[in-house]
């Protein structure tokens, strides 16, 4: 009886001690309050293109709550998994069935056996890839440039929406993602000829499109054909076509002046080019390079529109990195074929305006000695104020020497007959250079004449121009 009533008394006092909100010591709290949670698919990405998605789950129970110790998992609200572990993280299978917008459910239990409301999260499968399309220059055919504009189209249906566009000149290499847009400029490869341009499209499930592609001709532009590209600060550089073809370079041994370091000569078949319309001027130079190296030297105009002068040819490679690395485009000195042949502009004769054997014409297209130094003015002259040669180049007779790529050779044994720059490995001691100068006698204008500098000379008589592979 004595027992009984004692447990009785302990029940009463547990009671009261409830009713009261409090439990003495070395008694348990009731825990009524459901625990909580969250759950996020995915990573909260909206689109998946696998029924395998990554659950992200979080739980509590309250401050005093018995804690959270299962979980289970349903597609629906009415069929639900086991109660399983809790893991913050877990592998889940969606259903099996068409397209569209699936829901994960979750609902976790505590000690206490309260079950959490339902939490859910919803994720887009789309398993069709999108479609797209591209076209060049509106579908034209061909092109004298390398810019084109690309016209593209792309679909993902009521999927999940196309998200990035790639781009390939060979389908093995391609540009990074990058957001779509329904016209983009584009740079074909360098190279005259056919070339195909590929898209690819990415939906924001992952779905890579099939390649799309289409195609256009890099046509020779007409000789003399003008392009200008803009360097720092809005700086125009005028560039002129010098179309391919072949020509004998060097001098015949009848020809007046000719001395014997242009001999042999040879046949030289060369691509087409684009070369600089003038000489590099120092306004060109000073806003690439930010100097002005000619500033207080003697015989040197003041003026932004004469040559950039009293730069070696070891400056002139300085300025085609910068450049280069300013426009994203390839320049380079041109080679020494490039320049007789771009100087002749398909003449066989002493100067682009003919034998001139008296030097009566060459005043109208060259600065030299007699209308320069010996007039007084000792000094490289505005370009452009000559007659230009019949591709539209002007001063490739006088005003400034022009460096070349090629190391200097005494004569043409063994020289290249495919236009490119010839190059010693070790580099030589010595460039060449072309054209004449303002200093120099009339015969040195001669189209096959060369000279020989060391590639550290600064001078008032050297400059260059620059020349871009189309």
């Amino acid at each position: 009886m004595k027992s009984t009533l004692k447990a009785q008394g302990i029940v009463y006092t547990l009671m009261l001690a409830a009713l009261a909100g409090f439990a003495p010591s070395g008694a348990r709290a009731v825990d009524t309050t459901p625990p909580t949670g969250t759950i996020v698919i995915n990573n909260n990405r909206s689109a998946t293109n696998t029924l395998n998605v990554l659950l992200a789950l979080t739980w509590s129970d309250g401050v005093g709550g018995s804690g959270v110790s299962r979980m289970r998992f349903s597609d629906d609200g009415a069929h639900w998994t086991a109660w399983q572990a809790l893991a913050a993280s877990d592998t889940y299978a969606l259903p099996v069935g068409p397209d569209g917008h699936r829901t994960v459910r979750v609902q976790f239990l505590d000690k206490a056996n309260n079950s959490s409301a339902v939490c859910s999260d919803y994720i887009l499968l789309d398993t069709a890839p999108p479609t797209g399309g591209i076209t060049i220059n509106s579908g034209a055919a061909t092109t004298n440039s390398r810019s084109v504009t690309l016209g593209l189209t792309w679909a993902d249906g009521s999927g999940s929406g196309v998200s990035r566009v790639r781009f390939s000149d060979d389908g093995a290499h391609w540009t990074a993602w990058e957001a779509p847009q329904a016209t983009r400029p584009y740079t074909l490869p360098a190279g005259l000829g056919n070339h195909t341009v590929r898209a690819q499209y990415l939906d924001g499930a992952g779905n890579n499109s099939a390649v799309y592609s289409d195609y256009i001709k890099l046509a020779e532009p007409s000789a003399g054909a003008s392009q200008t590209v803009l360097l720092p600060g809005n700086v125009s550089l005028v560039l002129k076509w010098i179309p391919s073809g072949e020509f004998t370079m060097g001098s015949p041994d009848n020809e007046q002046g000719r001395v014997a370091n242009e001999q042999p000569q040879h046949l030289v078949t060369l691509p087409g080019f684009w070369m600089g319309k003038y000489s590099i001027t120092k306004s060109q130079w000073k806003a690439v390079m930010g100097t002005s190296p000619w500033t207080g030297q003697a015989f040197e105009l003041a003026n932004g529109s004469s040559p950039a002068s009293l730069v070696s040819w070891n400056d002139a490679k300085a300025f085609l990195t910068a450049v280069n690395s300013d426009t994203g485009k390839t320049f380079r000195l041109p080679s020494e074929a490039e320049r007789e042949y771009a100087a002749r502009a398909g003449t066989t004769t002493r100067f682009y305006w003919g034998d001139d054997p008296n030097g009566s014409m060459i005043g109208d297209y060259a600065w030299y000695a007699d209308n320069a130094w010996s007039a007084g003015e000792q000094y490289a002259h505005i370009v452009g104020q000559k007659l230009p040669n019949a591709w539209g180049l002007y001063d490739m007779s006088g005003n400034v020497f022009e460096w070349c790529e090629d190391d200097y050779h005494p004569d043409y044994t063994g020289a290249p007959t495919g236009g490119q720059a010839w190059v010693d490995t070790p580099r030589g001691s010595n460039r060449t250079a072309r054209g004449g100068s303002w200093y120099q006698l009339y015969t040195w204008a001669r189209s096959a004449d060369r000279v020989n500098p060391a590639p550290d000379v600064t001078d008032g008589q050297y400059g260059f121009r620059v020349v871009l592979t189309p």
